[in-house]
């Protein structure tokens, strides 16, 4: 097996527990991830991340003591270098475009395979969005308007490197296509943010896509 000299912790936070155990199992299983608590609440969720920090948190979006989307919201508020991706399995399509504009990573189907789940976190662990094409199309109506700058204020790298993000690339593979180093990737990254007034990547490529700046890509 492959080994890593970081771990990437993670935080698993559903109420139902079989669901919380196999995420924990298979994240568990791989060499360069290591779980740091299971909470089944709003409050649980909190205080595990108050006193674990971890890089990613798997959010569900139905808790006993409130709504997921507003759990990431107060985490991000205190904690905004978390990581949050939210599990799906059948919200409506407003609620997965709050997750989005409250500044989560990604959005991650409960049922998917566990290659996916890992490469999730993985993803998720580096701030890239985590989106399938299908639920990106069917968000693209309900992502807030309008940005904060006019689009044509993006310049033509930025928009190269929006372009990237949209077909699923990483910051590493922008580097490399690009022939620019990891800092000015990410001050353009910083940059796009800022003139579009989203919270994520996430959010950036999907103003971006709705908006025709870019065009989607087969891997978000």
């Amino acid at each position: 097996m492959e080994t890593f000299e970081q771990q990437i912790t993670v935080a698993v936070v559903d109420d139902h527990s079989m669901v919380a155990e196999g995420l924990s199992l298979i994240i568990s299983a791989q060499s360069d991830m290591s779980i740091v608590g299971i909470a089944s609440t709003v409050a649980e969720a909190l205080l595990l991340v108050e006193k674990e920090r971890p890089q990613v948190v798997l959010m569900d979006y139905h808790l006993p003591d409130g709504d997921g989307v507003d759990a990431v919201a107060q985490i991000l508020a205190r904690w905004p270098k978390t990581n949050v991706v939210m599990l799906t399995g059948g919200g409506t399509k407003d609620l997965l475009a709050r997750s989005i504009e409250v500044g989560c990573v990604g959005l991650l189907a409960k049922n998917r395979p566990g290659k996916d789940i890992i490469a999730a976190v993985r993803s998720a662990s580096r701030g890239e969005p985590v989106l399938p094409t299908d639920e990106l199309a069917s968000l693209l109506g309900r992502v807030r308007n309008p940005p904060k700058q006019p689009a044509q204020w993006l310049s033509a790298r930025e928009l190269e490197v929006l372009q990237l993000l949209a077909e699923g690339r990483s910051t590493d593979d922008i580097v490399r296509d690009l022939f620019i180093s990891v800092h000015t990737v990410r001050n353009h990254v910083r940059n796009i943010l800022f003139k579009l007034d989203a919270h994520s990547k996430l959010e950036a490529v999907a103003m971006a896509v709705r908006d025709e700046l870019v065009t989607r890509g087969e891997n978000i």
